[in-house]
């Protein structure tokens, strides 16, 4: 399916081959195809249900440090200059539609609830301590202080105050 093409009135044009083809219309689609439209370009998208990606099943979470993987350190620059700018796109998609996206700046607790979790979390934990990142690594009653319904045998976690989420409905 297709979405119309969006011709500014200032812009007059003879074809309707679009400037601009996005194909798939997840989240990255669909805000890929509103701001070539919003800059005047002919845009169509290709997709067959425009919004019915995983967006729709993801947890929300903005996690740029959280996230970070072995191997995936370049992304890094790119990750948190995205979560930088995104109270504000979140505030224009909010004045657009009118549709409050749920966008809070609360961080995030990732927990170990074994000795394998624990191991991971301490050398994500390394890897984000060696890029500069801010994290703090808790005990499990730390954990627990903050969230009093975790389990009694949570083991530690990592605390990222600097990650936000939306709501992913």
């Amino acid at each position: 399916m297709s979405s119309p093409s969006h011709t500014p009135p200032h812009t007059p044009r003879t074809s309707r081959t679009p400037d601009v083809l996005v194909v798939g219309g997840g989240i990255i689609g669909l805000v890929t195809a509103w701001r070539a439209a919003r800059r005047g370009l002919v845009t169509a998208l290709v997709d067959p249900e425009p919004g019915g990606g995983a967006a729709q099943v993801a947890a929300g979470m903005l996690a740029a440090v959280t996230e970070l993987h072995y191997g995936e350190e370049t992304l890094l620059a790119l990750n948190l200059a995205s979560a930088r700018r995104y109270p504000e796109f979140a505030a224009e998609l909010t004045e657009l539609t009118g549709h409050d996206l749920g966008y809070r700046r609360c961080g995030t607790l990732a927990v170990a609830l074994d000795a394998d979790d624990r191991a991971h979390l301490r050398e994500l934990h390394a890897l984000q301590q060696r890029s500069g990142l801010e994290s703090e690594w808790l005990s499990g009653r730390e954990c627990r202080r903050l969230e009093p319904m975790l389990a009694p045998g949570v083991r530690g976690g990592l605390r990222v105050d600097g990650d936000h989420q939306i709501d992913p409905r």
